[in-house]
């Protein structure tokens, strides 16, 4: 099971960016989604997922939901760290942009350690819908920065 660069980006990108302030329902949000990685619950971060989400490559929400379950389990642990971080407001959505590092412990099974990254860094930006109080991620776009 080789896993992409790109893959694990997209968990940052919906992960990263807690860097937000209280009150702020899209930072709210962004933080909720950084606290479920960090725990590798992938449920709160597909619940976030708007039901038309697109990622890089045009990855839907049912493809984010088995990459992140599959990921999160090849993980003995996950630890995210974010800079940088900016919303900009528009009527019907905010954008959110950040940089993200990424640490994990990779599991001791069957060789995961040569395939899995421990560590990577990305740019990133979420476009999140507002739905009164609530923001849902619609589109998430990354890029690895290296380090």
């Amino acid at each position: 099971m080789a896993v992409r660069p790109a893959r694990l980006g997209l968990i940052l990108a919906l992960a990263a960016a807690a860097c937000g302030g209280r009150g702020d329902p899209s930072a709210e949000t962004v933080d909720a989604l950084v606290q479920a990685a960090n725990r590798r619950d992938a449920a709160p971060v597909v619940a976030a997922l708007a039901p038309d989400f697109r990622g890089n490559g045009g990855m839907s929400r049912n493809d984010l939901d088995a990459e992140i379950r599959r990921l999160f389990a090849a993980y003995a642990s996950v630890d995210v760290a974010v800079s940088g971080l900016t919303i900009e407001r528009f009527p019907e959505f905010d954008v959110a942009r950040f940089r993200a590092s990424f640490h994990g412990s990779v599991r001791k099974i069957a060789g995961l350690e040569g395939i899995l990254p421990s560590s990577a860094r990305y740019r990133f930006e979420l476009r999140l819908a507002r739905d009164g109080d609530r923001r849902t991620v619609t589109q998430a776009v990354w890029e690895e920065i290296g380090e």
